[in-house]
């Protein structure tokens, strides 16, 4: 017996809709950082070093998210 809510349709897809317009605006964001280095408004030190520490957060974004799923699954 499953005492847990079951989730409907609209709500998964309200869901993946939302990381859809979080992963747009993320998308956009490096790509105006791109587009802003290769015009040199950012240095290119500069952006080589936001790159590099860009990079990291996201891999530890990514081994959380990661870690959160593998908990919660049974």
């Amino acid at each position: 017996m499953n005492l847990e809510p079951q989730k409907s349709g609209t709500e998964i897809r309200n869901v993946s809709g939302t990381a859809r317009l979080f992963a747009s605006l993320v998308i956009v964001a490096f790509a105006l950082v791109a587009i802003l280095a290769v015009l040199d408004v950012i240095p290119r030190s500069a952006f080589a070093e936001v790159t590099a520490k860009t990079g990291i957060v996201t891999a530890i974004i990514l081994a959380a998210v990661a870690a959160i799923g593998f908990l919660t699954r049974r």
